[in-house]
Parts: C-alpha cells; sequence; structure tokens
C-alpha cells in the first residue's frame, strides 16, 4: 500500500508543485486554491472510477485494460495509446523542470537543459526495465524526501503569511481560476499510474483503490497548504 501510493503521489505532487503551480499561479492569483479544490473535485470522479474498475478488474493495464475488457478491442487500443502519448507529455514536461532547476544549480550547464532531461528519462526508462521492486523503493525514498521538505517549507513559511497577498484575490477573474485548474489538473491525472500496478501488489482488489484514494486526498492536501 506504501509503495502504490507514493507512485501516485510522486506522479501528482512532482508534475503539480515543482512545475505547473507557478504557470497556474500567473493566471488564478491567490484564488490558485480554488483552482485546485476544482480539480481534486472533477479528479475524483476518476479515482472513484478506477477505485472500482479496479476492484472488478485487478489486472495490469489501467485504463487500456478497462477499456479492453468493457467496451471493446478497438476501444482499448486507443485509449492505450492516448495513456501512452499523455505519459510522453507529462514525462517531458516534468523532466524538462527538473532539468530547468538543475542547470539553475549548475550554470556551466545551462547550454544543456535538455540533454539533462533526456538523460533523466535514460536513466528511469533503465530502473523501470531492471525491476518493479527497485523502482519503487527509490520512487518511495524521493518522495518521502519531497513531502518532508514540503512540509518544512509550509511550517516555515507560516510564519511570514501576509495576508495582504491574498488581496486581490481573483485579479483575472473566473476565467483564471478554470484555466489554472485545467492546468492543475493535468497534475492530479498521476494516481491513474497506480492501476498500472495491479498485477504487481499484494491483495490488489483492496490496495489499488485505497491507495488511489489515499494519493488524490494527500496531494491535495499538501497542494493547498503550499
Amino acid at each position: 500500500l506504501f509503495d502504490a501510493t507514493t507512485i501516485g503521489l510522486g506522479a501528482i505532487i512532482g508534475g503539480g508543485i515543482f512545475v505547473v503551480t507557478g504557470i497556474a499561479a500567473g493566471l488564478a492569483g491567490p484564488a490558485l486554491i480554488i483552482s485546485m479544490v476544482i480539480s481534486a473535485i472533477i479528479s475524483s470522479f476518476t479515482a472513484f472510477s478506477f477505485s472500482k474498475l479496479s476492484v472488478v478488474l485487478p489486472k495490469e493495464g489501467g485504463v487500456y485494460g478497462f477499456a479492453y475488457e468493457y467496451i471493446s478491442p478497438s476501444a482499448g487500443f486507443i485509449a492505450g495509446w492516448m495513456w501512452i502519448f499523455s505519459n510522453i507529455f507529462v514525462g517531458a514536461a516534468v523532466s524538462l523542470g527538473f532539468a530547468s532547476y538543475f542547470v539553475a544549480l549548475f550554470p556551466f550547464l545551462y547550454q544543456l537543459v535538455k540533454v539533462v532531461a533526456i538523460v533523466l528519462c535514460l536513466f528511469f526508462t533503465i530502473l523501470n526495465l531492471i525491476g518493479i521492486r527497485q523502482s519503487a523503493m527509490l520512487n518511495s525514498i524521493l518522495v518521502s524526501a519531497k513531502v518532508l521538505i514540503l512540509l518544512f517549507f509550509i511550517a516555515f513559511g507560516l510564519f511570514y503569511a501576509n495576508g495582504s497577498n491574498f488581496v486581490p484575490f481573483i485579479p483575472n477573474g473566473s476565467l483564471g481560476v478554470l484555466q489554472g485548474s485545467a492546468l492543475i489538473f493535468f497534475a492530479y491525472a498521476g494516481f491513474a499510474r497506480i492501476t498500472i500496478l495491479a498485477e504487481e501488489v499484494k491483495d490488489p482488489s483492496r490496495t489499488i483503490p485505497r491507495s488511489i484514494l489515499l494519493a488524490l486526498g494527500i496531494s491535495t492536501i499538501i497542494y493547498l497548504l503550499t
């Protein structure tokens, strides 16, 4: 349960807080908090659907498997490729985000942002090929460290909270809030990765739905506090 939950948390928090949040804040302003709540509510519909489907079909494949078994093989084919393409885009965005932070620490690598991103993708691809146990262990360590750092940031930041920063609360109107919500939703979709693990975890019909809901709930709280 812990490993499956951290895989979902890693997918949601990584892209959301460190890459998307800054862009969404530029659209929604302080009302980004509302954008996050809207995204969480919308995501919960998919989360509950996936949780129920993973109970009755505890097999790996995720959205591909659900579409294949309950709609048609052609629907599964389309859903599977859509899943692959969406992960390519998410992986590219997160890798470039990491590379940007990395070259900020090491300015002499400024011209190699894309190279750093590619190396990162290759590293995690190789890690996944080695085995699920190793990749899950490293993921759990990285996500635990990331969550602890964010909790420290939240606790430390509370002493510097300034109410004037929340005025005006909705500078760009409801459209800005909805645009921010659309970007944050891009990150929340990470919980769906947990369904791919159905044949890699113990008691999948219980573990998968619980880890999906835990990942969504914990990440929402961390988003709002951050």
